[in-house]
């Protein structure tokens, strides 16, 4: 708790959390953005009115279990509806639980490295490599990806559990992979993986304990896991087998060399000049960098490390972990290994392995989040580096060169926070109309889907946001898939009120239909005229109809 203040000074620093920007915008765009921010509503909406039944979004109706078609977040769903609460606004929720997050992991890589250095300024240290790359703040709009904070939390309490063996050191490990995985099921998969690595390592250096003695704490993490994540599990089971959802490799998803040379646009101290030889511009995800300063101290870091290792003795002097630090570093390593994904260089990669074989792993898709992991054994050998170079110095100065890392580090992966404003105005006005209306089934026109590409997501998904305005069940929908036949089921009801397309809407039951006008992000909606004919038919058929901003809400009644 005495370097909150500093964790929390360096998020006001990098992350720009102004007044106007928690309040009125979000990070990157309003695609993936205002999804996201829909479905912790959602959460903290099921989780309090029917937990029961969670899974079953407001989206795509009728389908059953539709939140199961992405990352349900249900861990953080709780503090969002909490911070939404007593916020009175999802969007301030949203970006308070982002600061909150990054707060988190730089406290978590803070105390995994307590437990392996013992020493303040070199937890200092690797806090802040570990949680400061372009991958954590180019990925400002996805807050299940700032949940890599869990990662170091479940190394740590890996490797109490394996030092102790106690139930509750079990019991708390379970409980933080249940809280890793239902936040995001990628770190989940990734940190199993990387576990059973650190294991091993253990294992082979001669450290592990017996397994009869690891039983109490590796049972109680196992059945803390089993009992939540198993009724999960067995729903994106049925959700995957009912869709017909399956997903083959996607290479442009894999890690390249020059990733780890990919800033986020516009960083201040690179800005465009690395263009030319990094990533930029290629399909997929692909700014990893943590900085040349930290690459730079995690060569040295190693190079000291392997020195240690010959000499054996020296580890006891430092007070270093070696054999934890070591299994740690071995499992970044095998990330990166799966981060190359499917074809690496041309050739068969061990990922296609886990893909074909480990259940969950099929739906892998961006491997190059892997990486992830291996900023951890990063940071750690940075750790060590500096460590090896502190100590060499006299004690009043090594908290200079503690402060001089972490200041260079931040210049070099810093940037400007790339944010949109969320719409207001005459754009909700439909929204708060349906809000206080009698429930019922909702249809937006036009519908769009995963056939419209980008639009899909940029058009339905601020859509999904405003419809926390009423939580009544909608038609339309976005998500990471769709279910089987949305793409049919949207090309038939846009023809409406052709009589196929007012046959299927008395089948679905919807009560309600939102005409939208003029663009939405940047994408053409209805024209006036078309708006005008669709109203005079809905008339004709014996509907309301009432003008709401741009928009019209047609009444089936």
């Amino acid at each position: 708790m005495r370097r909150l203040p500093l964790w929390v000074l360096l998020g006001l620093i990098l992350l720009q959390p102004t007044p106007h920007r928690v309040s009125q915008t979000v990070a990157g765009d309003l695609g993936d953005s205002m999804f996201l921010t829909w479905t912790l509503s959602w959460g903290a909406h099921g989780l309090r009115n029917d937990p029961m039944s969670v899974f079953d979004a407001n989206i795509f109706h009728p389908e059953p279990q539709t939140l199961a078609l992405s990352d349900p977040m249900l861990s953080l769903a709780p503090f969002f509806g909490l911070l939404e609460w007593i916020t009175g606004d999802s969007i301030v929720a949203l970006n308070v639980l982002m600061f909150a997050l990054f707060v988190g992991a730089l406290s978590a890589a803070h105390a995994l490295a307590m437990r392996l250095f013992g020493r303040g300024d070199v937890a200092l240290v690797v806090a802040v490599v570990a949680c400061c790359n372009s991958y954590v703040f180019g990925q400002q709009n996805h807050p299940q990806l700032q949940t890599f904070g869990f990662l170091s939390l479940s190394f740590l309490l890996l490797l109490r559990a394996v030092e102790h063996r106690r139930v509750r050191d079990g019991a708390w490990l379970g409980l933080a992979i249940v809280a890793m995985t239902l936040a995001n099921v990628y770190y989940g998969l990734f940190w199993v993986l990387c576990a059973v690595v650190v294991v091993a390592m253990l294992w082979l250096q001669g450290v592990l304990p017996s397994v009869r003695s690891l039983l109490p704490s590796g049972l109680t993490a196992v059945a803390v896991v089993a009992a939540v994540l198993g009724p999960v599990m067995r729903i994106y089971l049925e959700v995957d087998e009912r869709n017909g959802l399956t997903r083959g490799y996607e290479p442009s998803n894999s890690l390249l060399p020059t990733d780890l040379i990919t800033p986020q646009r516009d960083s201040w101290s690179w800005g465009t000049a690395l263009d030319d030889i990094n990533s930029f511009g290629k399909a997929g995800e692909h700014p990893f960098f943590p900085g040349f300063v930290a690459m730079a101290l995690g060569v040295v870091g190693l190079l000291v490390g392997w020195r240690l290792v010959r000499r054996g003795v020296s580890w006891v002097r430092t007070g270093i972990r070696s054999e934890e630090l070591l299994a740690l570093v071995v499992a970044g390593a095998v990330a990166v290994v799966f981060a190359l994904g499917p074809s690496p260089g041309g050739f068969k990669g061990p990922f296609r392995a886990l893909h074909r074989w480990v259940p969950g792993f099929d739906g892998v898709r961006v491997t190059s989040r892997f990486t992830v992991v291996a900023f951890i054994a990063l940071a750690l050998l940075v750790g060590l580096a500096y460590q090896h170079l502190a100590d060499r110095l006299p004690a009043g100065r090594r908290r200079w060169l503690a402060l001089g890392i972490v200041v260079v580090v931040m210049v070099e992966v810093g940037g400007p926070m790339a944010r949109v404003d969320v719409p207001e105005g005459d754009r909700v006005a439909v929204y708060e109309a349906i809000a206080e209306r009698p429930d019922g089934a909702v249809l937006e026109l036009p519908m769009r889907t995963q056939v419209a590409g980008g639009s899909w997501a940029f058009v339905e998904a601020p859509r999904m946001y405003h419809a926390t305005w009423d939580w009544n069940p909608r038609v339309n929908g976005y998500s990471g898939s769709a279910p089987a036949g949305f793409a049919d089921l949207a090309a038939l009801l846009n023809t409406w009120p052709a009589d196929d397309a007012e046959r299927r809407l008395d089948e679905l039951e919807v009560r309600y239909i939102v005409l939208h006008g003029g663009v939405e992000q940047r994408t053409p909606a209805l024209s006036p005229a078309d708006q005008e004919r669709l109203v005079a038919e809905a008339r004709a058929l014996g509907y309301t109809a009432e003008a709401h901003g741009e928009d019209w809400l047609i009444v089936r009644e």
